[in-house]
């Protein structure tokens, strides 16, 4: 079911004694998966400096209302994705930035190979947001703009082979959530319905595994092995016009590199 949040504030996210936006859980998402996403977002930005200890268990269950169990998952999964170190009886702290590795060239010489995707998929959440200062870097908006929130399962062939959540400013697309975005392509929307025409993206891609929150919505094995992208997409003008989170299922696909 289509959730639409028509209340977002006029300004920018209230923040926790943290200094990070205070949390706000989303319906129909784990909540674990949505921590472990909202972490992720300050790791990416480092507002939490690399080889520093992350804040206390404790301080964090209290930012995030949650039990330590629940935090603990979300932190598990990070560990195992690389982006934190766990150490006995030192405590968990930001592991260093990756080295990158890239392919100079025209994009199509990095692309995925499988069955394509069909059109649409599954909406799990179409809410209107205000960025938090982390999210808004990625998007290049300043804190409290208002953004769409989209996650959805998208389908090869009936199958379920991904989990995206994307971020889109709200002023290139006004009211996407009353679009048919269960049975459409969204560059298809941008394009026939907002004019925003999609030129060039960057994308990460990196190894993981599915955590509880994919698994389920993908029908896999906890811990089957995944492909983890991350993608900013820009228009033909330049704007950034959507930051991009999935995983795509390793069992499915495989991603190709042409060098010249």
């Amino acid at each position: 079911m289509l959730r639409i949040d028509r209340a977002a504030a006029s300004t920018a996210p209230p923040t926790s004694r943290l200094g990070i936006a205070a949390f706000k859980p989303q319906p129909a998402v784990a909540l674990h998966h949505q921590i472990k996403e909202d972490l992720f977002l300050h790791l990416r930005s480092e507002r939490f400096a690399p080889g520093l200890a992350l804040p206390s268990e404790a301080v964090l269950c209290e930012h995030y209302g949650v039990s330590r169990g629940t935090l603990r998952r979300a932190i598990a999964d990070l560990v195992s994705d690389g982006y934190l170190e766990r150490y006995r009886g030192r405590g968990t702290f930001v592991s260093r930035s990756k080295l990158e590795s890239g392919v100079v060239g025209s994009y199509n010489r990095f692309n995925v190979v499988g069955p394509p995707l069909d059109a649409g998929g599954r909406i799990l959440l179409c809410r209107r947001i205000r960025a938090a200062k982390d999210i808004g870097a990625m998007l290049g908006v300043s804190a409290g703009t208002s953004l769409w929130m989209l996650e959805r399962v998208r389908f090869t062939n009936g199958m379920p082979v991904s989990l995206q959540t994307s971020f889109l400013p709200l002023e290139l697309c006004p009211g996407l959530a009353r679009q048919n975005l269960a049975e459409r392509h969204l560059i298809d929307v941008l394009d026939d319905v907002y004019g925003v025409h999609l030129g060039s993206a960057v994308e990460y891609v990196e190894p993981t595994v599915a955590d509880g929150h994919a698994a389920r919505q993908l029908g896999v094995r906890l811990r089957t092995p995944l492909f983890q992208i991350e993608r900013t997409t820009y228009t033909v003008g330049g704007v950034i016009a959507e930051y991009r989170r999935a995983v795509l299922r390793g069992d499915v696909y495989r991603y190709r590199i042409e060098l010249r």
